[in-house]
């Protein structure tokens, strides 16, 4: 019984000694186990770096697409609001219809003779529709004059001249807008298609209309004629509209500029003097 006790004791002592071994390592593998943790610890920090710089990058695109975004729109607002409108396509000369009818034919020389021959004031105006003057002087006295050549006070004999041609881009304008506005008179409509001209003038350097815009003005006026477009297209009073500027520039005229209003030989400062047409008509 004793011997057998012995025996048990024996065993239990040999099983733990070499439970002992397996469960010591040698330095060794003590080193390669804490290498394995610190392999393993250093993939799982950069996993979740990379998770980071994933994360970081998605957010840097999102705030990116925001901000382009933003200043899309604020580019696109700003011009918007900012932007005047511009002229384009072949109805942008709006129509502005003359304070006051007014009789018209044209003489021969291409000049547009408005108003009565029985009226107390005649003079004569000598204007470019690319000239600025010129649109302040319709701007200021315009109206009056359209009035008083309905009621029969008033003769103005227009001179449409081209000396401003090189002032537009492309250059041009002031002959295409007189020669459509002398095919205007020819089918009576001289004094709406003058009016919407300077109500809509283009400035000097830009571009003036085209001949498909003074058309299309032409027939919203009431122009129904065929005959009107092919004057304009085909340039029919261009030579005219040169020649006066020939005449214009020699004696006795000497024209020093546009716009001239010139009651027989003398020259009425109408910018400069608000009242040149009541002290005409009242002299």
């Amino acid at each position: 019984m004793g011997a057998a006790q012995n025996n048990d004791k024996n065993k239990r002592n040999q099983h733990d000694k070499a439970n002992a071994g397996q469960q010591k390592s040698t330095p060794g593998q003590n080193h390669k186990r804490n290498q394995n943790k610190a392999n393993a610890a250093r993939a799982v920090a950069a996993a979740r770096g990379a998770r980071n710089d994933r994360r970081n990058i998605a957010i840097g695109v999102v705030a990116v697409i925001v901000v382009a975004v933003a200043v899309i729109a604020g580019v696109i607002i700003t011009t918007q609001q900012s932007a005047p409108p511009v002229a384009t396509g072949a109805d942008a000369i709006k129509v502005t219809k003359a304070s006051s009818e007014y009789a018209t034919t044209v003489a021969d020389d291409g000049t547009v003779i408005a108003g009565k021959d029985t009226a107390k004031v005649k003079v004569d105006l000598y204007e470019d529709f690319t000239c600025p003057y010129c649109g302040e002087l319709e701007t200021a006295s315009g109206a009056q004059m359209a009035k008083a050549m309905a009621d029969g006070q008033l003769q103005v004999k227009y001179h449409l001249l081209n000396i401003l041609d090189g002032n537009t881009n492309p250059a041009g304008y002031s002959l295409l807008a007189a020669n459509a506005a002398l095919a205007a008179a020819k089918q009576g409509k001289f004094a709406d298609f003058h009016a919407s001209l300077y109500a809509q003038q283009p400035k000097e350097g830009g571009p003036g209309f085209t001949n498909e815009q003074l058309i299309s003005l032409g027939k919203r006026l009431g122009i129904t004629a065929p005959q009107f477009s092919d004057d304009v297209t085909k340039g029919a009073y261009s030579d005219l509209v040169k020649k006066q500027v020939t005449t214009a520039s020699a004696p006795p005229v000497n024209l020093q500029g546009t716009p001239t209003v010139r009651q027989g030989t003398t020259d009425i400062q109408a910018l400069q003097d608000p009242q040149w047409l009541d002290k005409l008509l009242n002299a």
